[in-house]
C-alpha cells in the first residue's frame, strides 16, 4: 500500500514539473514562433484561471484572435493542454486523497 501511496506522489510530482511555463514556453517558441508561443501562454493561463489557481491570471489578446492565425492556434493549443493536464492533476490527487482516507480508516 505504501509502495501505491508513493508512486501517486511521484506521479504527482512529474505531472506538475510539466506545468513549468518557461521551459515549455522556449521549446514551443523555437519549434513554432512567437505569436504561437505567446498565445499557448495565454491560452494556458487561461485555462488555468478559470480552473481557479490561485496564481493563474486569464488572457486573450482578442485583437490577435482575430489578426494573427499563429497566436489563436497557439491559444487554443495551450488552453487545451494546460486544461487537460490541470484535471489531470486535480483528479490525481483526489485520488491520492481518497486513498489516504481509506489507508487511515483500515
Amino acid at each position: 500500500m505504501r509502495l501505491i501511496l508513493g508512486l501517486s506522489v511521484t506521479v504527482l510530482g512529474v505531472v506538475l514539473s510539466g506545468c513549468g511555463p518557461r521551459g515549455e514556453q522556449v521549446m514551443i517558441q523555437n519549434a513554432r514562433g512567437t505569436a504561437y508561443s505567446q498565445g499557448y501562454g495565454d491560452g494556458c493561463a487561461t485555462a488555468r484561471a478559470e480552473l481557479g489557481i490561485a496564481e493563474a491570471v486569464a488572457r486573450k489578446d482578442v485583437k490577435r484572435m482575430l489578426t494573427s492565425l499563429q497566436y489563436k492556434n497557439g491559444w487554443e493549443a495551450g488552453y487545451d493542454e494546460c486544461k487537460f493536464r490541470e484535471e489531470k492533476v486535480a483528479k490525481l490527487s483526489m485520488s491520492h486523497q481518497i486513498e489516504n482516507v481509506k489507508i487511515g480508516n483500515e
